[in-house]
């Protein structure tokens, strides 16, 4: 019941607009705790040695805040709340100096695990979609945490990943706990919640604006112990995040990309700037001193062997971007009908995929 009570005063402290930490930790400085600091009498506030415009927004929104109602709103949300007085708000995150005061929380969180974030553009190649994926998988079966943003993209084959390994995921919203965004990756934050867990800092009911997610990614790269840009252009909001893992003095991990491809430069562009190369799970785990549980885990899968010199020949004009049937029957000079049983049989055996109308690349 105490903890529920503490909980209800730190979101009464949340709700004060403009009021972040900062703030916070100078009107809690002159009082027992947070609890004394919200019963605190006007008078009494108004005779401390603060800014009286701090003091006066202070109470000015304290007066309109029903802690009850509040309460209620986010137990009808289906979440529960975090606070930094609690043990299991996330250790590096804590360390922040613009640390959020609370976490809305749909799932659970483990405060001292090992937590790496992948994140990347909303509109990946195959290879950006893949890449990311497979990595969050490796990771997650060498007992990592993924965190990611839930959008679009790399966020979401990132989250697919770790779930896809039985392993856990965090995803980090820019919204209110109650509006998950986009509205497609419903079932996907579903998932997330009975692997992890789905965290936000804005209010029940926080729709998904623009300004909120910037100040979102400074949570995924603070909670996480590096970033890992599996794919973003030069400007987006996977290097915002970069920006704020290097404030943070987090480590950045980059995989390279094709250099005419747009959507990639932003990655390439972080490797020139010193960000370690990603080939594979170990350069991650290695730079990290995260202990191996597997003993050999890459991005490539293990490949069975084609049958005949046509299924070999074939093969070789796969790889990760996709190509149109059209185009193997011109580089092989088979006949159109030889070209796509035989796509057809590599796709059975795990070798190839399809990647569009017509359009073939080599299985992850």
């Amino acid at each position: 019941m105490q903890q529920n009570q503490n909980q209800k005063i730190w979101l009464g402290l949340h709700l004060i607009p403009q009021f972040g930490i900062a703030k916070i930790t100078q009107l809690l400085a002159h009082f027992s705790s947070a609890a004394e600091l919200w019963k605190a009498s006007d008078k009494r506030l108004l005779q401390l040695q603060l800014p009286r415009p701090l003091l006066r927004q202070f109470i000015k929104a304290r007066d309109l805040i029903d802690l009850d109602r509040e309460w209620e709103a986010v137990r009808k949300a289906g979440a529960s709340l975090i606070t930094i007085d609690d043990d299991a708000y996330p250790v590096l995150l804590r360390s922040l100096n613009d640390r959020p005061p609370l976490l809305y929380m749909r799932g659970e969180l483990n405060p001292s695990h090992k937590c790496i974030a992948i994140v990347g553009t909303r509109k990946p190649s195959k290879y950006g979609l893949d890449a990311a994926e497979q990595l969050a998988y490796h990771l997650a079966q060498e007992g990592v945490t993924i965190v990611s943003g839930l959008v679009h993209g790399i966020d979401a084959a990132a989250h697919r990943g770790a779930l896809r390994a039985g392993g856990r995921t965090i995803a980090v919203m820019a919204t209110g706990i109650d509006r998950i965004y986009p509205q497609e990756n419903y079932d996907l934050a579903r998932e997330i919640v009975e692997a992890g867990a789905v965290i936000t800092e804005m209010p029940v009911g926080t729709a998904p604006l623009a300004k909120n997610f910037p100040q979102r990614n400074r949570i995924i790269s603070g909670m996480s112990l590096g970033v890992l840009v599996a794919e973003a252009p030069e400007k987006s909001g996977a290097m915002n995040t970069v920006t704020h893992a290097g404030e943070q003095g987090r480590d950045v991990f980059a995989l390279p990309h094709n250099i005419f491809s747009q959507s990639g430069r932003g990655s390439n562009a972080l490797i020139q700037d010193g960000a370690k190369l990603v080939m594979r799970v170990s350069d991650v785990l290695e730079e990290l001193n995260i202990a191996h549980r597997n003993t050999e885990t890459r991005i490539e899968t293990e490949q069975i062997q084609p049958t005949n010199d046509t299924e070999s020949l074939i093969l070789n004009e796969l790889g990760a971007d996709p190509v149109h049937v059209d185009l193997i029957v011109r580089r092989t000079n088979l006949p159109t009908s030889t070209v796509t049983s035989s796509l057809t049989l590599l796709e059975l055996k795990g070798l190839a995929e399809t990647a569009g109308p017509m359009q073939y690349c080599r299985a992850r």
